[in-house]
Formats: C-alpha cells, sequence, structure tokens
C-alpha cells in the first residue's frame, strides 16, 4: 500500500490558495550575461551518488535506493521551476523512498502565494515505497498546519517526533521523523518511543544540531538540511561563513560521520535571504543503502565539553549543543 492510500485528509481542510505569480522584472541588457551566469550557479541540480551507511541494515536491505531533497524556499517562480526539475530529476532515478527535510517556504506571504502549486509540484514524485517529510524552522514560522496539509495532499506521509515501522523484503525498518530544533518542537525520545532495541532506523531531522540530542537513542543514520551546504565553498578552505552548528562545521554538506552513526547534510535547492551559490549548487541526494561495517574508516569529530542543564524529567542534557527541547507532553 503506498503512503498517498495510508493518510486521510479531511474534507474540512481549507482550499489551499491560488494567487497570481510574481511578476520578474527583466535585467537590463548590458547585465543579461551576467544574469545568466548568476541563474546557472542557483538552478544547475547535481545529483550526489552516494553509499550511505546505516547502522543496523538488513543484508535483505542493502542496495535499496532513497531520494532526498530539502530546504526548498519556494519564494519565487524560478524556486518553484527548480523544484519541479528536481522532482523530474528525482523520478529518473527510480527510488524506493523519497525524503523530504523541511524549509519548504521562507515565510507566510510566499507560503500563502505558492502553497497551492508547491502541492501540485510534489505529486508527481512517483518513489516505489513512499514519501516522508518534515518540517523545517521556517515552516513553524510560516505555518506548520498548512504545510502539513499541503504535504500530505501530495502524497506524503509527515512525521513529527514520531516514526513509521516498514515490512520490507522480509526484514523491518524504521524511519523517524524529529520536529525542528531551532523552534523548539523536536522531541528525540517521543519520536523514538516506538522504537525496539536493535531497529535499524532512518532518521530525519532537519538541523543536524539534533544530533547532540539524539546520540544515545542510537539511530541507524540521519538524513538533514538547514545549512544550504554553507552557500559559499572557497577551494581548500570552505565556507567563510561562521557556522550556525554546534555540533561541528564539517557537518555544513555531505556525508559525515558522528561518534558511531553518520550524517547526511543536503545542500537543499533554495536559497534564503542572500540569492547566491558559489560552487554549492544545488542538490539531490541519490543515496544506496548499505550496511556500516568495521571497515568504514572515518575519524569521529571530537566530543565537545558542554555546560549541562537539567532537562526533561530530571535527565540532563547540553544546552550549548544547541537550542533547548521543549518538554514532553504527557
Amino acid at each position: 500500500m503506498s503512503t498517498a492510500e495510508l493518510i486521510e485528509i479531511s474534507s474540512n481542510d481549507a482550499p489551499l490558495p491560488e494567487l497570481d505569480p510574481i511578476a520578474r522584472a527583466k535585467p537590463p541588457f548590458a547585465l543579461r550575461p551576467l544574469h545568466r551566469m548568476w541563474r546557472r550557479t542557483i538552478d544547475n541540480i547535481l545529483v550526489s551518488e552516494v553509499s550511505l551507511p546505516v547502522r543496523g541494515l538488513p543484508t535483505a536491505m542493502a542496495g535499496m535506493v532513497a531520494c532526498q531533497i530539502s530546504d526548498f524556499h519556494v519564494d519565487r517562480d524560478e524556486d518553484l521551476e527548480r523544484l519541479g526539475a528536481a522532482v523530474d530529476c528525482i523520478n529518473q532515478q527510480q527510488p524506493d523512498f523519497v525524503f523530504l527535510t523541511g524549509d519548504y517556504f521562507s515565510g507566510p506571504d510566499t507560503m500563502h502565494r505558492y502553497l497551492g502549486a508547491f502541492t501540485d509540484a510534489l505529486k508527481d514524485l512517483s518513489p516505489q515505497l513512499g514519501v516522508y517529510a518534515i518540517l523545517g524552522n521556517h515552516d513553524h514560522w510560516s505555518s506548520a498546519e498548512r504545510i502539513t496539509i499541503a504535504l500530505k495532499r501530495a502524497g506524503a506521509d509527515v512525521l513529527a517526533n514520531e516514526s513509521r515501522r516498514l515490512a520490507l523484503r522480509g526484514e523491518k525498518i524504521v524511519v523517524v521523523g524529529i520536529d525542528d530544533l531551532w523552534s523548539r518542537r523536536a522531541e528525540p525520545a517521543r519520536a523514538f518511543a516506538d522504537v525496539r532495541t536493535g531497529d535499524c532506523s532512518i532518521v530525519l531531522a532537519h538541523n543536524p544540531d539534533t544530533a547532540l540530542y539524539t546520540r544515545h537513542l542510537k539511530p541507524g543514520v540521519m538524513l538533514s538540511g538547514h545549512t544550504h551546504g554553507g552557500v559559499v565553498r572557497i577551494p581548500y578552505y570552505g565556507s567563510p561563513l561562521k557556522s550556525i552548528l554546534r555540533i561541528g562545521k564539517q557537518f555544513y554538506s555531505g556525508l559525515n560521520r558522528y561518534e558511531d552513526f553518520f550524517i547526511y547534510t543536503n545542500r537543499g535547492l533554495g536559497t534564503f535571504w542572500v540569492r547566491i551559490r558559489i560552487n554549492c549548487p544545488p542538490e539531490v541526494s541519490r543515496f544506496t543503502l548499505a550496511a556500516l561495517g568495521d571497515h568504514v574508516e572515518v575519524e569521529s569529530p571530537a566530543p565537545r565539553k558542554l555546560r549541562p542543564l537539567k532537562g526533561v524529567r530530571g535527565r540532563r542534557i547540553k544546552r550549548r549543543a544547541a537550542p533547548r527541547l521543549r518538554r514532553k507532553r504527557s
């Protein structure tokens, strides 16, 4: 049964608005070559083919294909066009799963304008087994409720501090979705409530810093976004932008090992605030699932000494690693 068949949308849901697109003024003739060069840097999507190490992956699931896209920031016509191109690109990969990791719009104004077209674009995704989505900080700052409805209408299973257990090829795997950290909706313990000891899990968490609060729950692998890959990447140096991540600068982009599991940070499709990308093209991640074995030789980052803070139910969490988590609901 597909994900779309499992989701019921109430007939009372408010209709999604259809507003006129924002008119785009053409640049002066003399600047059009520079404009075309700039558009190439933000529109040319790169497919990153990655062998994704997953702790505890059942042998029967090795070789399955998943795709990830993140940080759409659909704020203009060209952002919507880029999303359509990414959907076409994903369908060409013929994935088993598609994972959407948040920040679909930048704010409420553009969300209201493009929500209907956004839904229509995502309806074209055609993975074999399902589409799974989480929300990012900008989605909570826009309208988490309306974006969740739109994602469900598009056929995505939206995970807000919850999980889905899937039976595939005679084995089981759990997709875990942790809500956004910056908006203090992240509740890792609640998200893992139905995950059993020894389960293999694929964890979706918009912000890589979520790993600081999730590592003790033994995730199989974590897929994130949020950073836009650092936006500007200088050869042999990396991004000159100061990191907003407490987990470490290396988690800006790509595949990195954190303690005993891996995190993949997608560079995203869109831009926010500064509409530039330098050596940091928009990305569709294509994963081939692989078992995490002893042969993997990637150095773990040195753990930071962080001041502990009394947290949920008397347990101690590390405050400086990321914003404080919201208290778990009873």
